[in-house]
């Protein structure tokens, strides 16, 4: 089958340029057979100084679809709806019940005065409310501060949440 169409490949790329006879290009001028497109061009010398650019180098121009920036702007509203990205956190209490929401806020408050540099976040999600920490991007990050608060914590898991967007270090 392949040498076959190999046969026809042949074929075709011989026959084809002999077949054509005339073909009308753009301006009104005809090939004529075996001729080819750059006959017809004029040959100009080009000299250096000559060519100016249109466009200033020190500049980037982009033509795109302008359905690009609608694209861009309905994914910037949506992040900033979302108000956070995916992480990972430690789910350390959980507790349904008339003093649900006391117990959970107790858990957090102990918990900070442990790890006063890290965010507990009071969580409620019918009936249960839950205690969650951290802000960790990876999971591996979740994982080494879950193996710290183990001990205190032997019911802790990781979940995944999201999470606020980290702090920025400025470095001035």
């Amino acid at each position: 089958m392949s040498f076959v169409f190999t046969i026809f490949i042949v074929l075709a790329s011989v026959i084809m340029p002999t077949a054509v006879m005339e073909q009308e290009q753009p301006g009104g001028r005809v090939l004529a057979p075996g001729m080819l497109i750059t006959d017809t061009l004029r040959h100009a010398p080009i000299q250096r100084d000559s060519i100016q650019p249109e466009i200033p180098l020190s500049r980037a121009y982009v033509i795109q679809d302008p359905r690009i920036d609608y694209l861009l702007e309905a994914h910037r509203e949506a992040m900033q709806a979302q108000r956070g990205i995916p992480g990972y956190r430690v789910h350390l209490f959980m507790d349904s019940g008339n003093r649900a929401r006391l117990n959970a806020q107790r858990e957090r408050a102990e918990f900070e005065e442990k790890f006063a540099n890290i965010r507990a976040y009071v969580v409620y999600e019918a009936p249960y409310f839950k205690l969650r920490v951290g802000d960790f991007r990876t999971r591996l990050d979740a994982r080494r501060f879950l193996e710290v608060v183990r001990r205190q914590y032997p019911g802790a898991y990781i979940v995944r949440d999201l999470i606020n967007f980290p702090d920025l270090e400025t470095g001035y």
